[in-house]
């Protein structure tokens, strides 16, 4: 075995054995303006580029870092990461944000536990984990799969205090850990909850909806990134219902708004092969947030996509 696979196989070997040293996960968040990467799988659906729209309209309290572009599985395909990059890309363009944010093709799905998979996102969101510190921590928002963060973690575990995981989980707490971003990438949604890091489960927003012709009202209007936004809703007809749910517009109104959430500290459970729960066997605490308020959530929005016309 080559050298550098030797020590890919220790550390994942060592995950459980460390995990009584994980760093507290800083929640509520401090005030002021955060650091974030945003690692998405943009093309999946539409609830992505809302989520970056209010990213981008929330300059005060988010520094936008990055954009990660991520696989979304079998639905993406062998061209899934490029897809996700070019909607992020166009979501950019819309808002009159073409090259000011920097966007990396993330990994592949995990396939080996001992074998970390290769990327441009990959080494991006390491390089500015290591520029910031447990103070002033840089947030590594996972809208999509569990992939990059944790290979970042497995690659660079010293910068287990100096990044936030903030992962879009929405599961089936307590029973198993089953949810789209989590079975495209079984492996990696186990590791997250192994790992000794700093781990948030965005663990609702299912019941983030707008009727169509609310949003249309609301945000059509608001500049070329508001309309682009409502015409994204045309692509499929079940976008255009009034139940379909823009599920991680959450997270990011979590940072924005933190008191739009409610949530607890609770051990982090292993997940076995079947995405179930195990609490028997656990690795140290986690945040786990479980409602976000979904009027206050559009509102943000809707000022976020304001500004962003008003620039």
């Amino acid at each position: 075995m080559r050298p550098v696979l030797i020590l890919l196989a220790a550390a994942a070997a060592l995950v459980p054995a460390r995990a009584a040293d994980r760093p507290a996960a800083p929640w509520p968040p401090p005030a002021g303006q955060l650091r974030v990467i945003i690692d998405t799988d943009t093309a999946n659906e539409i609830d992505d580029q809302y989520a970056i729209a209010l990213a981008l309209g929330s300059p005060e309290r988010i520094r936008l870092e990055g954009i990660v572009a991520a696989h979304f599985g079998l639905r993406g395909g062998s061209e899934g990461i490029q897809k996700s990059y070019l909607e992020a890309q166009a979501t950019l363009e819309r808002a009159g944000m073409t090259g000011k944010v920097p966007v990396k093709r993330g990994s592949d799905p995990f396939v080996y536990r001992d074998r970390i998979p290769p990327s441009e996102g990959l080494d991006f969101i390491i390089e500015k984990a290591k520029t910031a510190t447990p103070e002033a921590p840089l947030w590594l928002v996972l809208l999509g799969p569990a992939t990059d963060a944790a290979a970042a973690l497995l690659k660079e575990p010293a910068i287990a205090d100096r990044l936030v995981v903030f992962w879009h989980g929405r599961t089936q707490w307590p029973v198993r850990c089953w949810n789209f971003n989590a079975y495209n990438d079984t492996k990696a949604a186990q590791f997250l909850f192994e790992i000794p890091s700093r781990f948030i489960l965005f663990d609702t927003g299912t019941y983030l909806r707008i009727p169509m012709e609310e949003s249309g009202r609301r945000f059509a209007p608001l500049g070329p990134l508001g309309k682009y936004l409502q015409e994204i809703r045309s692509r499929r007809p079940e976008y255009m219902t009034p139940a379909k749910g823009f599920y991680d517009l959450g997270d990011v109104a979590a940072l924005v708004d933190p008191g739009c959430v409610r949530w607890e500290r609770t051990a982090a459970p292993t997940v076995d092969h079947d995405l179930r729960y195990d609490f028997t066997r656990t690795h140290g605490d986690i945040v786990r947030i479980y409602h976000v308020e979904s009027d206050r959530t559009f509102d943000l929005l809707e000022q976020a996509l304001q500004r962003i016309a008003r620039r």
